[in-house]
């Protein structure tokens, strides 16, 4: 009898051990999945494009800046990346991209 209390004793235990690392273990992930989505949220929020023959740039959705320069005078590869959008999370990174193709 003292020995099948004693297995079902260091069975609780070890249960009990278990829940509490797989608790810690869960608040660790939330919490880095959280920091994870603000840096995606900030990531990113420009978008250079074609649009109607002509390269612009979206600042999260919203028009922010359009150009003259006419999207067909540029390189077939370089239509195309315009065409699906070039993402450029800094107004820096914008500039630099729009000096390559606007110059």
């Amino acid at each position: 009898m003292k020995k099948l209390i004693l297995i079902f004793g260091t069975f609780a235990i070890i249960c009990v051990i278990i829940s509490s690392v797989t608790q810690v273990n869960s608040s660790v992930n939330t919490e880095a999945t959280s920091q994870t989505e603000k840096a995606d949220e900030k990531a990113d929020i420009y978008t250079i494009k074609s649009e109607n023959g002509r390269i612009v740039v979206y600042e999260n959705d919203t028009l922010w800046q359009r150009t003259s320069t006419r999207v067909n005078t540029l390189p077939k590869i370089d239509q195309k990346l315009l065409l699906y959008g070039i993402s450029a999370s800094s107004k820096q990174e914008v500039q630099k991209i729009l000096e390559d193709y606007c110059s």
